[in-house]
């Protein structure tokens, strides 16, 4: 960095915050254009073409995302599109139910809701794993059920919702049908077949007389955590139910469309599908639209375009659209979108800053340092306007500049439109960029970032030198006083300006790289390379740290028993048990306790033994690792002998008292009212192996007798 030279800094969201943004998303580590997730295909399954199968009239999705399919022959099919295996749920010609039922799942359980005539399972739960009925209805205290709709949804209790007509008369053809005025509720079951609530409106009353038969296709159910919505077709409504006690909402559909299929993610957001023919006049393109839970339009699902008859979502937010003419199933997944500028609507982003001051008229700002990434079809545009005034006329009115450019009631295009003229060209994808024509005590910049649909740039730290400063000053005059071409010379030698202004910076920071607690991965394991640590990775970090910051007190006990002892605590965690010959020297004397002794540790004075407990010695690795560090620590002349301890008793063997060995009073465990473990009983499981499902393995630990 030049002599008396300084910059301003911007890497902190406090920094930023001075200014005004708008689309912009910032985080500690920086800031980009606003991001959101968006539904787009992710795969499409064409059940028109799967052999042996007749055209799909329903579909639900069960667990593991695999596809409940309903033919027109009232076939249930268990199709997984991954691996494309299919399987019957039921027998051929079954007759439990008709190919006008809906479906819907829950968990490992398959609803199935039939309306029509002669058939005597109305609502049925069946096992998807092997189609056991689970229970069966027909009625619901005498009243007879005629499924208009069904759906589920997953919780600590699962639940199921089906709508019926509450009110039935029998017609003048002898056909059931909803009265004038009859009610159309949703009844809400538990897994179990037990009714536990039911929802009504007074909006759902019918308002003439209409035989059953006409209702079918006219309704659908969705459900979520907490909320329940009901779409009706006909009347182009969608009442919302909430399990807490709210008050119900009911709200039109103002758009054009034929609707059909209705779900809720867990954000409670309603999605609405539209079932239009591409040929009908008038219809071009059809999309799902998007509200929110208190009816609120959003906006449309662009990420699909096609006709819907029916909406599934899953507990992850996929989303599955199915079109009964064409027997296409479309799998949307969330992905994350480039969100657009309100003003332009396209995806970008504007940032104005609040003033740079130097507090000295005529500074000549020299230039910017930007670090950021800048994806492909990205851009970063970075324009600027320096004055000794912080004042000035903007848009034919004298205004503050900050104020204007931070004053969130005025939008960022009315703030482009009127400003144009004070900016500088716009500099593209800066790094490292000159200032031109920049004097004044003030400075402002803006920074337009362009995105595409799924990446934008990120700016990280932003940094505003001044005053001007160039290598062109230690040429002789003849270069500096060349009016023509000393402006492309200056440009030319900043870039060796700026290799000497990172190689200072190097120089100024290299003190944190000898910090332990500032370091980590290949700086780690260089610092502990001075210490002659060349086995990192059986070190860790954690422990590499601990010794690297450990290393000036542990180098003056080197050689010593408390020097061991501290190396040793530091990568097993825990204190070893140092043994020297001294220690058991006047039992030795004794004739009866010499043989033992020599057995457990050595009769040799210059050798010493290490206890440590067998969870600090878990492998062979880990075994190398200390006896290398008790071969590099231990005094010279001596021998070190490591002893890993086990935990039982045993007798003539390295058995410790409140070590690996404990004495307590004998109890007798009763396993239940016939069987009992004896007092000499042990139970040894130091791995955790000998448990089935987690650690057995036949011949190494488990024997089958």
């Amino acid at each position: 960095m030049g002599d008396g030279q300084t910059f301003f800094s911007l890497n902190k969201p406090m920094d930023w915050e001075q200014g005004y943004d708008a689309n912009i998303h910032m985080d500690e580590h920086g800031f980009s254009i606003a991001q959101t997730e968006k539904y787009s295909i992710h795969r499409i399954v064409r059940t028109d073409e799967l052999e042996g199968i007749p055209p799909i009239q329903d579909m639900t999705v069960g667990p593991g995302r695999k596809l409940i399919l309903l033919d027109e022959s009232a076939n249930v099919w268990v199709y997984d599109d991954e691996s494309r295996h299919r399987e019957l749920l039921f027998r051929r010609g079954h007759e439990l139910f008709s190919p006008g039922a809906q479906l819907a799942s829950m968990g490992d359980l398959l609803i199935i809701a039939d309306a029509s005539e002669g058939i005597e399972r109305r609502l049925a739960l069946y096992s998807i794993s092997n189609g056991q009925t689970m229970w069966a209805t027909q009625e619901w205290e005498g009243l007879s059920l005629y499924p208009l709709s069904v759906n589920a949804k997953l919780k600590t209790v699962n639940t199921l919702y089906i709508t019926v007509p509450l009110d039935i008369t029998v017609g003048m053809n002898g056909s059931p049908e909803v009265p004038k005025d009859g009610r159309i509720g949703i009844i809400q079951w538990n897994s179990a077949g037990e009714v536990t609530r039911v929802f009504e409106h007074e909006a759902l009353r019918m308002t003439e007389a209409t035989p059953i038969s006409k209702l079918q296709g006219r309704y659908y159910t969705a459900a979520a955590d907490g909320t329940l919505a009901l779409l009706d077709t006909q009347l182009r409504t969608v009442s919302v139910f909430h399990e807490d006690g709210r008050e119900p909402l009911h709200f039109p559909l103002e758009q054009e469309g034929r609707f059909a299929g209705i779900s809720i993610d867990t954000n409670h957001n309603l999605y609405i599908g539209d079932s239009g023919y591409a040929q009908q006049e008038g219809v071009t393109e059809r999309f799902i639209l998007k509200y929110r839970g208190n009816g609120e339009s959003l906006d449309k699902v662009t990420g699909f375009r096609g006709r819907t008859d029916k909406l599934v979502q899953d507990g992850r937010n996929r989303l599955y659209v199915f079109d009964r003419m064409s027997g296409q199933i479309s799998l949307l997944d969330l992905r994350s979108r480039t969100m657009l500028l309100e003003d332009t609507q396209l995806p970008e982003a504007v940032y104005f800053s609040s003033e740079l001051d130097t507090t000295e008229t005529e500074t000549v700002w020299h230039k910017i340092r930007l670090e950021a990434d800048i994806p492909e079809e990205t851009q970063i545009r970075f324009s600027y306007f320096a004055s000794d005034e912080s004042e000035g006329e903007i848009d034919g009115h004298y205004l503050n500049y900050s104020s204007y450019f931070t004053d969130p009631s005025i939008t960022a295009r009315e703030k482009l439109r009127a400003t144009r003229d004070l900016w500088s060209e716009p500099i593209l994808n800066p790094k490292d960029a000159l200032l031109m024509n920049a004097q004044g005590r003030y400075l402002w910049f803006k920074i337009e970032l362009v995105g595409s649909e799924q990446t934008s740039p990120f700016i990280r730290k932003l940094r505003v030198y001044y005053p001007r400063t160039s290598l062109i000053s230690y040429l002789p005059p003849m270069y500096q006083q060349d009016e023509e071409h000393s402006p492309f010379l200056e440009r030319f030698l900043a870039m060796f300006s700026t290799f000497f202004d990172d190689m200072e910076d190097k120089i100024d920071r290299i003190s944190a790289h000898f910090d332990p607690d500032a370091v980590s991965g290949t700086y780690l394991e260089w610092l502990g390379g001075w210490l002659a640590i060349t086995e990192h990775e059986a070190w860790g970090e954690r422990k590499l740290r601990e010794l690297i910051k450990r290393a000036p007190e542990l180098y003056k006990l080197r050689g010593t028993r408390e020097g061991l002892i501290r190396m040793l605590q530091i990568y097993t965690g825990s204190e070893p048990f140092v043994l020297e010959y001294f220690q058991f020297k006047m039992m030795q004397e004794t004739s009866e306790l010499r043989k033992l002794f020599a057995q457990l540790y050595g009769d040799n004075p210059y050798t010493f033994c290490v206890l440590l407990k067998p969870e600090s010695v878990r492998t062979d690795a880990q075994r190398l690792i200390i006896e290398h560090i008790i071969e590099d620590q231990k005094p010279a002349y001596t021998e070190g002998k490591l002893i890993v301890l086990q935990p039982w008793m045993y007798a003539d063997m390295h058995t410790y008292l409140g070590i690996n060995t404990y004495l307590s009073e004998p109890t007798l465990l009763t396993l239940d009212q016939r069987s009992s473990m004896p007092y000499n009983t042990v139970l040894i499981d130091v791995d955790r192996d000998k448990r089935m499902d987690i650690h057995t393995r036949l011949g190494l630990d488990s024997e089958i007798e």
